[in-house]
């Protein structure tokens, strides 16, 4: 299999593979699926599906599609899909709203239209192939390819979504973890036994302790992190505490130490995770397989 030099594989063979483990290719293609594909925007490639009715797109937290560019105003413009069509209508926005580069206050979206709102450009298709297809490229590319976790890329994208709306009455909270002495089992067992610990131990966590609505990433070699949602510092230090006895009782040979922090005041990612970060590493120093929350 060929891969680029950063490991991805190339569109053409996740194409084949992706027709080649399905249904008809014609009959999807041929079957109406309206969906809005971010061509260029704070995740790129993230397919929205239309539904029937009204759908709102603008930087307000209550937008069916939100988006966090500056140049999108509040409520930017709204999406209308009926038995007639799929139409898109400007709520008076600041910037307009664009289709094909024209403005618009109300048009019909067709096949390959580019819809740009504020800097956010869009591209509709009404095709359930290039809708399926483009929703498992974009999986992959957000992906950690060893462990099934997403990558630390995407989980830096949503955490900016979730840091938008922090408050006290809704905080975020992080939690980075790190494997104890991980080294081990590569230098005694091989590389190919540490892969597989790492990726089991992954799957184990977030079949049984990742919620819905969290998201788990790998941000390096054996280092995770979790980003909860609507969670105050004591729910999360109760999370990775379950986590922690997760790894320690698997069968994996394996601890894990953590750090765990919550924003409830505006704070970028990066900072953020570095809190984490710092704590986690004094779990390490405290005697490993703990849990420090700040």
């Amino acid at each position: 299999m060929n891969e680029d030099p950063r490991g991805r594989r190339h569109t053409t063979e996740v194409l084949i593979d992706f027709v080649a483990g399905g249904e008809d290719p014609l009959t999807r293609a041929m079957t109406p699926e309206p969906a809005l594909i971010t061509m260029r925007g704070d995740i790129e490639g993230q397919v929205f599906r239309l539904r029937q009715g009204r759908q709102l797109i603008g930087r307000r937290p209550e937008c069916d599609i939100r988006l966090r560019e500056r140049a999108v105003s509040g409520v930017h413009a709204e999406i209308i899909r009926s038995q007639n069509g799929v139409m898109i209508r400007d709520l008076a926005s600041t910037n307009g709203t664009l289709v094909n580069g024209a403005r618009v206050e109300s048009a019909p979206l067709m096949q390959g239209n580019l819809v740009r709102i504020g800097t956010c450009v869009f591209k509709y298709v009404d095709s359930l192939l290039d809708v399926e297809f483009t929703e498992s490229l974009h999986e992959k590319g957000i992906t950690d390819a060893l462990t099934g976790a997403y990558n630390k890329s995407y989980m830096a994208a949503r955490l900016n979504y979730a840091l938008d709306g922090v408050s006290d009455a809704h905080p975020v909270s992080v939690i980075a973890f790190d494997y104890d002495d991980f080294k081990r089992i590569n230098d005694e067992q091989g590389h190919a036994a540490g892969d597989h610990a790492l990726r089991a131990c992954t799957q184990l966590v977030r079949n049984t302790c990742v919620r819905e609505g969290d998201l788990m990433a790998r941000i390096g070699g054996d280092e995770f992190a979790i980003v909860c949602v609507d969670t105050p510092l004591s729910g999360a230090s109760s999370i990775a505490d379950e986590v922690r006895r997760c790894i320690a009782e698997s069968s994996f040979g394996v601890t894990a130490s953590f750090g765990v922090c919550a924003a409830t005041a505006p704070e970028t990612p990066d900072v953020l995770l570095a809190r984490a970060d710092a704590l986690l590493y004094r779990a390490k120093h405290g005697g490993r397989n703990r849990v420090i929350a700040e």
